[in-house]
């Protein structure tokens, strides 16, 4: 059993959720008790902790049954923390304090354990203020009695003990002991060999100086630390398996503090070093892009091809959105260098609008969406009207992050002039410069595939103009059809054994969700689940003579609201290997959606960059009487290579 020992979380956030997780080599041959705490676990993934909830206590349960001690004390404590989640407050500290005092519990577990209570009592703390005094009392006796017990044997736990008894002196503005606390903490962390550990303290140690508005040693300790997480790529996709909060809690907002730290210092400065601060906070937004795709598939090898981002690209104009709590800044870069921008909106109230902003663009009988989408043009674009305005510009690469994933930035509407933002300029978007290989397509050598389901199959519904929409590109490029019954996941499979192509185009059901393993393509006789449609198309990666340029997925959708699930479908050209991916961010009218495809195509064939073909078809759509809401058109996303 001693692999279901209750381990500090390789990222588990000092200020969010985690759970005690497997290993990911222990998941086969489960036991009734083990297996229900993987579906707490996968539960808290999905973001429902009352589901986690019953499966953590049917674990303890069943391990009590099965005798098993420690798994039943594991399930127990990641209960209390789902219980917390689930706003379920009564009745938690005094579980706590009796799994805090339990007889019997190992000594090489009890430290560990302890750790893992008292962030379950911070977590409360924070949640209910009328708990925070004694709930966070607890937390800092356990944390102290946890750093005593663990002593020089276990000097790993010892240094999550102090790091997080730091946070607690951080919080209650007691700078000098959270500063003491936390160098132990990175002093233990590095006798342990605790990498995993040490970033998070040397952050803390950034947030302490920015407490103490020393922005230079500030900057330091966040640059230290996002080189140790640069170094963990392999630890953390495998963590991301294991901890659905890995990422996201722990990570993500490191790679944002410091963007933060240097654009104050671009604000500061002028000429060679305010560029300088800029590039500096643009790249550190790129690893942040690559780091958060490797999370979401699990995969460590999904790298950056180049280790910093172009210092322009010809005849674009590219901007990454930077949401922070405070305030909104917009890094803007063109041909004549980089530019920071702010936004007169702070970040809740952005993230809100887009939300709001995405929902309403599906209501196709209203035109309720308008008012927000002139609001976020006058937040996002206006500002950078001077790299927009009055200059040849074949594309707007935005490189969003957040909520701004779920979001057609095509659809923003400029209410001076009385237009869509895509009537302006061509859009693409992108998970980020470093990641995509931009390129020109050639129409006139390319093969493709094209599969489609007209049919209704597994319980969803016919769309009946797939069939119309295949034998268009079928109608006009050479290569292979699979429509309806001829879409199998093993013909899918086998036509890529057979040959290359250069288009993979499928018109289908198909969902993103906040994990990869759960998105699907709808084949006829099964869910292609995302990652094998990774793996077969990936295969196309190291083809040099026909690489993949375009792999489009029409009829898809990705829950509107859900940021983890709109970051898969950023990240599906790159996870299958092709240059640039054409997809649906909900399921759009099946007429209107052929339509669009229809003339994509056309113009692609005509010479137009895919950018400028998207545009194009969207256009005409917008000049259609049927079509002209953004519902019809705007969901089609143009991802990574514009050209």
């Amino acid at each position: 059993m001693s692999a279901l020992a209750l381990a500090i979380p390789l990222a588990a956030g000092a200020d969010a959720a985690s759970t005690c997780a497997l290993a990911p080599t222990d998941v086969e041959a489960l036991s009734p008790a083990e297996e229900a705490l993987v579906r707490g676990n996968d539960a808290v993934g999905r973001g429902e902790p009352d589901q986690a909830l019953a499966a953590y206590r049917e674990s303890e349960r069943l391990a009590a049954e099965e005798g098993s001690a420690r798994l039943s004390w594991l399930a127990a404590a990641n209960a209390q923390r789902a219980a917390v989640a689930a706003g379920a407050f009564a009745g938690v500290e005094a579980r706590l304090d009796a799994l805090a005092s339990a007889e019997g519990v190992p000594a090489d577990f009890r430290p560990t354990l302890l750790v893992h209570l008292a962030r379950t009592a911070v977590d409360l703390a924070e949640r209910d203020p009328t708990r925070a005094g004694s709930a966070g009392a607890r937390a800092a006796r356990w944390f102290e009695e946890a750093a005593s017990l663990a002593g020089a044997r276990d000097q790993r736990t010892r240094s999550f003990a102090r790091g997080y008894s730091g946070a607690l002196y951080l919080a209650a503005g007691r700078n000098d002991d959270a500063r003491t606390l936390t160098r132990r903490a990175l002093l233990d962390a590095a006798r342990s060999d605790s990498p995993d550990a040490a970033y998070r303290w040397h952050a803390q140690l950034g947030r302490i100086a920015r407490a103490e508005r020393d922005e230079r040693k500030a900057l330091a300790a966040f640059r230290e630390s996002v080189r140790i997480v640069d170094t963990l790529r392999a630890e953390l996709a495998r963590a991301a398996a294991a901890d659905a909060f890995a990422f996201r809690d722990a990570v993500e907002p490191i790679y944002l503090e410091l963007v933060d730290l240097l654009l104050r210092d671009a604000d500061r400065s002028e000429g060679e070093a305010q560029q300088a601060a800029l590039r500096e906070a643009r790249d550190t937004l790129e690893a942040l892009k690559a780091a958060e795709l490797r999370d979401y598939y699990g995969d460590p090898c999904l790298a950056a091809q180049r280790e910093t981002a172009a210092e322009s690209v010809p005849g674009a104009v590219v901007l990454y959105p930077v949401v922070l709590p405070e305030r909104v800044v917009m890094i803007v870069s063109d041909a004549e260098g980089l530019t920071a921008y702010h936004a007169p909106v702070d970040g809740a109230t952005l993230v809100d609008t887009a939300r709001r902003f995405r929902k309403l663009l599906t209501k196709r009988t209203t035109r309720q969406y308008l008012p927000l989408a002139q609001q976020l043009y006058e937040w996002l674009i206006r500002p950078a009207a001077a790299s927009l305005d009055g200059r040849k510009i074949d594309a707007l690469i935005v490189v969003p992050g957040g909520a701004l994933r779920t979001i057609p930035f095509g659809a923003l509407h400029d209410a001076r002039l009385g237009v869509y933002l895509i009537e302006k300029v061509a859009v693409a978007t992108a998970p980020g410069l470093t990641l995509i290989d931009p390129r020109p397509i050639d129409p006139e050598n390319v093969r493709v595939l094209a599969a489609g389901i007209s049919e209704a199959v597994q319980g969803y519904p016919e769309i009946p103009s797939v069939r119309e929409e295949i034998a268009d590109v079928d109608a006009r490029f050479e290569g292979v059809t699979l429509v309806d019954g001829g879409f199998r996941a093993d013909r899918f499979e086998e036509a890529f054994q057979s040959q290359p192509f250069g288009i993979v185009h499928i018109a289908s059901h198909g969902e993103f969700r906040g994990e990869a393993s759960e998105s699907f393509v709808l084949a006829y006789d099964e869910k292609l689940m995302m990652n094998d449609l990774g793996d077969i198309v990936g295969r196309t990666r190291l083809r040099k003579e026909a690489p993949l340029e375009l792999l489009a997925l029409s009829a898809c959708q990705t829950a509107a609201g859900d940021d983890r699930a709109a970051l898969g479908l950023a990240g599906v050209a790159l996870r299958a290997g092709a240059r640039s991916a054409l997809a649906t961010l909900w399921s759009v009218s099946d007429e209107a959606s052929a339509a669009l495809v229809q003339r994509f195509y056309e113009e692609l064939q005509g010479g137009a960059s895919r950018a400028e073909a998207l545009r194009r078809a969207q256009r005409e759509l917008i000049g259609t009487r049927a079509y002209r809401h953004p519902g019809y058109w705007s969901a089609f996303l143009l991802i990574s290579s514009w050209l």
